[in-house]
């Protein structure tokens, strides 16, 4: 079992280039082995292996990265088992620079490798903007697959997971503005806060602008809002699936003039 050094090199811009670069330097003088990810979000779904790949033999991680528990969910997404390791956490959307450098080298006291930097490169075709679920605070109340229309949500039995990340539309958290428990976080959520995977939620803060978004997205009806979307939902769905079944029987039409 070992230490390891972990760096995500954000790509959601919540912090500046140069602080990003400034950090990979940092790490990169210290000639002690670490691996930079481009983008944490991405990597936990497009390179699941690869990522979870990264804690086998591992029992002590320093990851640098954004809010915690935004971390600790993407982590959990890609299968790695966040409880059977000791993590230390630091924030770049909350820390300085100066405080990240400091708690580098202290940890560059004990033994850690000396090596070169190893990367986890993601595509930049998709910006990796999905929902995570907290399941320490999901009811499964399925609020959120009731209201998205683009499939990005499934109801499994009794629970609610994430299946289709790539649908979800950039920037838009609404979702999670409406969950009831504060259970979605969207981890380049540039505001922060809870909808962000902030560690420390104002619960009563949270269900006054949980309340205020249910009125200004939903209504005062939520349940007919729910149902009119639901039913949009699978207006959505069955157009898709007739102009794919138009485009295959244009191609097959064209194949078959080729004969």
């Amino acid at each position: 079992m070992g230490k390891k050094l972990i760096f995500c090199n954000c790509g959601a811009n919540l912090i500046s280039a140069d602080r990003l670069n400034a950090i990979s330097e940092y790490l990169q003088q210290t000639g002690n082995q670490f691996v930079q990810i481009s983008d944490l979000c991405g990597s936990s779904v497009a390179r699941k292996s690869e990522t979870n790949e990264l804690f086998v033999s591992t029992d002590e991680v320093l990851i640098i990265a954004c809010f915690p528990r935004a971390v600790k969910l993407l982590l959990e997404n890609c299968g790695v088992d966040y409880h059977s390791m000791k993590f230390k956490h630091l924030n770049f959307r909350e820390l300085e620079n100066s405080a990240i450098f400091n708690a580098i080298d202290s940890l560059l006291e004990e033994t850690v490798t000396k090596g070169d930097a190893a990367e986890i490169q993601c595509t930049t075709d998709w910006p990796s903007w999905f929902p995570v679920i907290d399941y320490t605070r999901c009811t499964a109340c399925g609020q959120c697959a009731d209201f998205c229309l683009f499939g990005v949500y499934e109801k499994v039995g009794n629970k609610v997971v994430v299946v289709n990340p790539h649908g979800c539309k950039n920037n838009c958290p609404a979702c999670g503005r409406i969950c009831p428990q504060t259970a979605i976080v969207f981890p380049k959520y540039e505001q922060g806060g809870a909808i962000a995977g902030a560690d420390t939620i104002d619960e009563m803060a949270e269900q006054q602008r949980q309340q205020q978004d249910i009125d200004t997205i939903l209504g005062s009806n939520i349940y007919k809002a729910l149902e009119m979307r639901k039913a949009k939902r699978q207006s959505i769905i069955r157009s898709e699936a007739m102009r794919k079944a138009m485009e295959e029987r244009e191609k097959a039409r064209g194949e078959a003039g080729q004969r």
